[in-house]
C-alpha cells in the first residue's frame, strides 16, 4: 500500500469525504463568514489538518498537528489522527499491530471525526433558521439547540424574535442514543427543555469537568407519555480529555470544556430553551413566518372564544385526549369550565411574551409558551402557561396538555 493509498483509506474512514478539497475549503470558509458561526478553534485546526492530508500534503498537515497537540495534549482524536498519518505516509497499515480493544477505541474515535467532517462539509446555513423554532419572546436572550442525530449543538441569540446563529459546538450524547424513556437506558431525551441551575467545577466530580447547567427532563409532556428518569445535564469533560466520543455519556449532552464555558457565559440560568431534536430542517425565513403567522392566529381564535364566554367554540379546541395539569381529563375539564364560566357577565384574556416551538419526535405538536392575565367580573389571575397542541389528520390544531409548570 502506497502512503497515499494509506492516508486516502484513513480520511476516507475517519472524515467521511463526500466532497472534494477545494469544495471543503470554499463552502467552510464560506459557510463561516455567512453566518457568524464561531467553532472550536481546536475542531477547525483538526479539519485544516485533515483538507491538508486530503491534498497530499502530509508533512504540513503532520506539522500543524504537532502544534495542535502541543497546545492540546489530551485531544485524543488528534492524537490519533497523527498516529494515523505517521505510519500511513510509510505506506503500511497499524491494523496488525492493535488489540481488539484499541480498535474499538480507535473505531469511536474515528466516529467522532466522521461526524466533525460532515458537519463541516454540510450545506450552508446562510439566510436560513431550523423550523424547529417558529417564534422567541423577548424574556430569553438566547436558545440552545442539540442536534442529536448529528453531534451538533447550536447556540443561537433571539433577534427580534426570530433565532440568529451565532456559534455551534460538537457534543457526545447518551450510549444508547437518543429518545430516552425509561431510567437507566442510556439514552438522551428528545424534546424541549430549559436550564434549572448552574453547578460549579467545585461541586461536581471530575466526570463533569469544568461544569454542568441541569435541564428539566423530565417535562409534562414526558410525564405524560410516563418516561422516567432524571439527571440530564450539558456539562463538559474530564481534563484527562479534550472530547469524547460520539456516544459515551449516561444520556447527558457533554462537550469539551472550553466550549462549555462559551456556552455558560451567554445562557441564562431559569430561562434559556434547550431543544433536543434528531436532525435540524433549515428553512428560509418567510417559511417560518408563514407557519408562525398561522399558528399565532390559531392561539388567537382560542383566546377570542374564551374572551367571549363561547365556551362551545373554548372547548373544541382541546383534543379529546386532552389532560390538565390538575388531571382533569376532556370530559371532567368541560364540566368545569361550563360551570365556571357560567358565573362570568365579562372575560378579558391577555397573552404576552408568546414563544412558539415545533416539538421534536412528536408528529404535528407545538409547544407554546406565554404570559397570561385573566380577568372577569369576579377574578383576576396571572399565569404562565404551557401548552402543548396537537394538529389533526384533518388539519385543526387542539391542544393536548396544559400546564403552569413544565
Amino acid at each position: 500500500m502506497s502512503a497515499h493509498q494509506a492516508v486516502h483509506r484513513f480520511l476516507l474512514i475517519a472524515c467521511w469525504l463526500l466532497v472534494s478539497a477545494s469544495a471543503l475549503a470554499a463552502g467552510t470558509d464560506t459557510q463561516t463568514a455567512r453566518s457568524g458561526k464561531v467553532h472550536s478553534s481546536a475542531e477547525a485546526q483538526l479539519l485544516a489538518v485533515l483538507n491538508l492530508a486530503q491534498k497530499g500534503d502530509y508533512d504540513s498537515a503532520i506539522n500543524d498537528l504537532s502544534d495542535l497537540i502541543e497546545a492540546r495534549p489530551n485531544f485524543r482524536l488528534a492524537q490519533l489522527v497523527y498516529g494515523e498519518l505517521m505510519v500511513a505516509r510509510t505506506g503500511r497499515s497499524i491494523d496488525p499491530a492493535i488489540s481488539e480493544k484499541m480498535r474499538d477505541q480507535r473505531d469511536a474515535l474515528l466516529d467522532e471525526a466522521k461526524s466533525r467532517w460532515a458537519h463541516r462539509v454540510s450545506a450552508a446555513t446562510d439566510g436560513k433558521v431550523p423550523d424547529v423554532i417558529l417564534q422567541l419572546s423577548p424574556e430569553y436572550d438566547n436558545v440552545v439547540v442539540v442536534d442529536l442525530s448529528n453531534n451538533r449543538l447550536y447556540l443561537f441569540e433571539n433577534e427580534q424574535g426570530v433565532p440568529r446563529l451565532v456559534s455551534d459546538f460538537y457534543t457526545t450524547i447518551g450510549r444508547g442514543g437518543a429518545g430516552k424513556q425509561v431510567e437507566g437506558d442510556m439514552r438522551t431525551p428528545i424534546g424541549i427543555y430549559h436550564i434549572t441551575r448552574y453547578i460549579d467545577d467545585n461541586k461536581l466530580p471530575e466526570l463533569y469537568g469544568v461544569g454542568a447547567l441541569p435541564v428539566n427532563y423530565p417535562n409534562a409532556l414526558d410525564r405524560l407519555h410516563g418516561r422516567t428518569g432524571y439527571g440530564i445535564w450539558l456539562h463538559g469533560v474530564p481534563r484527562t480529555t479534550y472530547s469524547r466520543t460520539p456516544r459515551a455519556s449516561e444520556g447527558c449532552v457533554v462537550i469539551a470544556n472550553d466550549d462549555f464555558e462559551s456556552i455558560r457565559e451567554q445562557v441564562t440560568v431559569g430561562k434559556t430553551p434547550v431543544i433536543m431534536t434528531t436532525g435540524l430542517n433549515w428553512v428560509s425565513a418567510a417559511e417560518v413566518e408563514q407557519q408562525r403567522s398561522a399558528m399565532l392566529a390559531t392561539i388567537e381564535s382560542w383566546r377570542h372564544s374564551w374572551q367571549a364566554i363561547d365556551t362551545k367554540s373554548y372547548l373544541a379546541y382541546y383534543a379529546p385526549s386532552f389532560v390538565s395539569d390538575k388531571g382533569l381529563d376532556k370530559k371532567d375539564f368541560a364540566i368545569e369550565k361550563k360551570r365556571i364560566n357560567a358565573t362570568k357577565t365579562k372575560i378579558e384574556v391577555d397573552l404576552s411574551d408568546i414563544s412558539i416551538m415545533r416539538y421534536p419526535g412528536e408528529d404535528r405538536m407545538m409547544k407554546v409558551m406565554f404570559n397570561q392575565a385573566y380577568t372577569s367580573n369576579n377574578y383576576h389571575a396571572e399565569d404562565r402557561k404551557v401548552q402543548y397542541w396537537h394538529q389533526s389528520d384533518d388539519g385543526e390544531w387542539q391542544i393536548v396538555l396544559e400546564t403552569e409548570q413544565d
